[in-house]
């Protein structure tokens, strides 16, 4: 497992990642506050918005991963954000 000062750069990681996913189909900020990342012991993450501007009702999927790299030293984490289709929305 991950220490609790792990489990947080662990958090801060893949709430930047799943930010930069979102950007380029948003254009928006978004607050700290406005996202939770749970990590998950199988690489997952979940992730939760709730964007005041509303913009993430008009997310398909999201996706986080993470695994640590370079024995154990350095977290890596992706994650992937799709656009509902227009007929979704």
């Amino acid at each position: 497992g991950i220490s609790r000062d792990e489990e947080v750069l662990l958090r801060f990681s893949l709430k930047e990642s799943v930010y930069k996913a979102m950007h380029p189909l948003i254009n928006h900020y978004v607050g700290f506050q406005e996202a939770e990342i749970t990590p998950n012991a199988d690489g997952t993450a979940s992730v939760w918005l709730n964007l005041r501007s509303g913009l993430h009702k008009n997310f398909g999927e999201i996706k986080a991963h993470w695994r640590t790299v370079l024995d154990g030293e350095y977290f890596l984490s992706s994650s992937s954000v799709t656009l509902k289709r227009n007929d979704e929305r």
